[in-house]
């Protein structure tokens, strides 16, 4: 039997230097902060293979995971992978002319037949608005933070 994988890459211009994205994408204790659905992240040790506690809104109720950091590439890349769901994340980063190219890719592989059935049905369309929402959000809270620090 096949996988059902859906996912959504998408990509932004945000006008601030890496840095700043990177302080927000790289470290998950600042997710809450511009990450729709993450309610909560308490993440001890950032570095590339630790593992964190992640709370995420879910469609009745929040729910706990455990997320693992698959790739960090200091100020250009972090991959997440949320072993409950099948869900990884990734972002990436790249200097533009003063600003920061973001791409951001979202990507389900189900674990379980609840997730299976939500992939096949929703899958496609609920990861590309997830994502969508998280670059705006990124964006703009990386631009007020730019701005206040000018």
């Amino acid at each position: 039997m096949r996988a059902v994988v859906r996912s959504s890459t998408q990509h932004i211009f945000i006008d601030a230097p890496p840095a700043r994205i990177w302080e927000l994408v790289g470290d998950p204790n600042r997710h809450a902060g511009w990450w729709p659905e993450v309610i909560e992240a308490q993440c001890a040790d950032i570095r590339e293979g630790c593992r964190y506690r992640g709370v995420v809104k879910g469609p009745f109720r929040a729910s706990e995971h455990e997320l693992l950091i698959e790739r960090l590439d200091e100020c250009h890349e972090v991959s997440i992978y949320c072993e409950g769901t099948g869900v990884t994340t990734r972002f990436v980063l790249a200097d533009a002319q003063g600003g920061t190219f973001v791409e951001g890719h979202f990507a389900i592989e189900p674990q379980s037949i609840g997730t299976t059935v939500f992939a096949t049905v929703a899958g496609q369309r609920v990861m590309s608005s997830w994502l969508q929402s998280s670059l705006v959000n990124l964006k703009s809270v990386a631009e007020r933070s730019a701005a206040a620090s000018v």
